[in-house]
């Protein structure tokens, strides 16, 4: 019998800063329009070419008022499905202006899996860039709720689909809007009101939407101004656009540093030399990345060429690096700070962090942020337990996601009677109240950061003709993090390999889904009573040659 308890919990601490009360459009519009210095906002890291936050202001207006005048809404959803530009950021401002709700969309995605998340959201407008537009002509044929796709890519038409520029031109007729007289939707309470759909993988396959309120994202902005967090905000600092934007900690990191009037260089894919250069040229002084990168810093040769002397810290999120890798890091670059964080799409991400003074717990995600709450929960009992007990780590705060979208079981099934949100992590916290990550009690598999469902995988390799049953789990890598691995049994009589299902998967999924880990064949696929997949069974059986494998790529 489950009995929740409270006895054990760890609350982070008050916040100096006021939490923004308005919706998270006009606090944004506020922002810029009382940013009266003339500066660089973004700057692509490849062409040189750059952005004000004045030309932000100006193009916000005018799409928001477009978008308006072609009947977008409080009650709207849009996507934008883009690599990184100068120009993803300006719909998706515009949209917030609105009031209504932004799901950014991997840019990576198959036909596939564009189907599916485009009939879960059915967004009323979708941005896209030249390299995903074909796919959303070919699927706008099957969706009426599709009115409208516009290239995000400012100076380029292609199959007479409209630009930026040329749909804003066309609805407003050439009456551009004066931002002093602009005003943006007010009337929702920021504490409902939906600002972003996230896509997050489940355990049962494909992506789920986290809906993330206005208040959800201030409280966000909050942290990036609270000094015992971050180095912001110093005008003129200058920060990588590095991580996807589709993705929570790319969007957050970026959207904050726009509010926060720093410089980002922006980059549209990601190039060994290109980040290393960027870093020496541009002095970047706080590094935000993923473990992968921390790898590549810590081992790649190509560092050595160049001056790096300027970091001063790095901050880890996405997923847990550690404490030998973290202290390689730090020899290497003869960097004191690196600081890991802890979080989830459904909490708005980081929930813990190491402090910029705490430099004695490696390995450590540190401590509860301020306005969060976290447990350590037995997931049998519902007990939470105290200091060196390793339990699923629980959380409650005003950054924690309103729901799913349209999947209220989900929903329900995430939270605990007395509303705790169950990460599906597993780990503790010290006699300090610093926490450790340790394992994940649900089944995702995370590469480079990715999120990937192995219940997806399984069922596109069910559907193969040689295959009799499978299961997916993460094999251990130290670059990726862990590489999906299939355990395929095949049809009796007849012939398939390793090579032939792995390209078979490669056609229907995006990069960070394919069968990097490679394939085992077995005789069966071991399960319980029930006839659920033994996962921890199977990781037992890895065999040592598929464990590191991209590493020695």
């Amino acid at each position: 019998m489950v009995i929740e308890d409270d006895k054990y919990v760890i609350h982070g601490d008050k916040s100096s800063i006021p939490v923004p009360q308005e919706l998270l459009g006009e606090f944004i519009f506020d922002s810029l329009l009382n940013t009266h210095v003339e500066y660089d906002a973004l700057v692509d890291a490849f062409t040189g070419k750059s952005i004000s936050y004045q030309q932000i202001l100006k193009d916000t207006c005018n799409l928001s008022e477009a978008l308006q005048q072609f009947g977008c809404n409080s009650d709207t959803i849009i996507s934008v499905c883009s690599e990184n530009s100068l120009n993803f950021f300006t719909p998706v401002i515009a949209s917030l202006y609105l009031g209504a709700t932004v799901a950014p969309i991997n840019h990576f995605y198959t036909e596939h899996e564009l189907n599916h998340v485009l009939n879960l959201y059915r967004p009323k407008v979708v941005f896209c860039s030249i390299e995903t537009i074909e796919k959303f002509l070919n699927l706008k044929l099957k969706m009426d709720f599709l009115e409208k796709i516009i290239l995000i890519d400012e100076d380029t038409n292609r199959f007479d689909v409209e630009n930026i520029s040329a749909f804003v031109n066309r609805q407003l007729q050439g009456k551009l809007v004066n931002p002093k007289t602009f005003r943006p939707f007010t009337g929702a309470n920021p504490c409902d009101n939906v600002s972003f759909i996230m896509s997050s993988s489940g355990t049962t396959g494909l992506p789920k939407g986290v809906m993330l309120t206005d208040r959800n994202i201030l409280i966000r902005v909050v942290h990036s101004k609270d000094p015992l967090i971050t180095t912001r905000p110093i005008y003129g600092n200058t920060v990588l656009g590095l991580m996807p934007f589709f993705h929570g900690f790319g969007l957050n990191v970026t959207l904050n540093s726009i509010l926060n009037k720093e410089k980002v260089v922006v980059f549209k894919k990601f190039d060994e030399d290109v980040f290393l250069k960027t870093i020496q040229d541009f002095k970047i002084s706080t590094v935000a990345i993923a473990p992968t990168l921390a790898t590549f810093l810590a081992k790649s040769p190509k560092v050595k060429k160049y001056n790096l002397s300027c970091i001063e810290e790095i901050i880890c999120g996405a997923a847990p690096m550690s404490k030998e890798l973290e202290n390689v890091l730090k020899k290497r670059l003869n960097v004191s700070q690196i600081r890991q964080a802890y979080g989830l799409t459904e909490c708005n991400l980081a929930v813990t962090m190491m402090k910029r003074s705490d430099l004695l717990k490696p390995g450590s995600s540190g401590l509860v942020i301020s306005m969060m709450s976290i447990k350590v929960r037995d997931p049998e009992t519902g007990r939470s337990l105290g200091p060196n007990q390793v339990g699923e780590i629980c959380i409650k705060g005003p950054m924690v996601m309103k729901g799913y979208y349209k999947n209220p079981q989900a929903t329900k099934e995430t939270f605990t009677e007395d509303g705790w949100l169950k990460s599906g992590d597993l780990g503790y916290y010290d006699e300090d109240k610093y926490f450790f990550i340790v394992d994940r009690l649900k089944e995702l598999i995370k590469y480079k950061g990715y999120q990937v469902a192995p219940a997806e995988l399984e069922a596109i390799l069910l559907n193969h003709p040689k295959v009799l049953d499978v299961g997916v789990v993460g094999a251990p890598d130290e670059v990726a993090g862990e590489l999906p691995l299939a355990f395929v049994a095949k049809k009796p009589g007849v012939d398939v390999t390793e090579q032939e299902l792995v390209e078979a998967v490669a056609k229907i999924v995006s990069p960070q889904k394919r069968l990097r880990g490679g394939v085992v064949f077995v005789e069966a696929i071991p399960k319980n009573a029930s006839g659920k997949i033994l996962r921890r069974e199977l990781r037992k059986r890895i065999p040592h040659s598929k464990i590191n494998r991209e590493s020695k790529l």
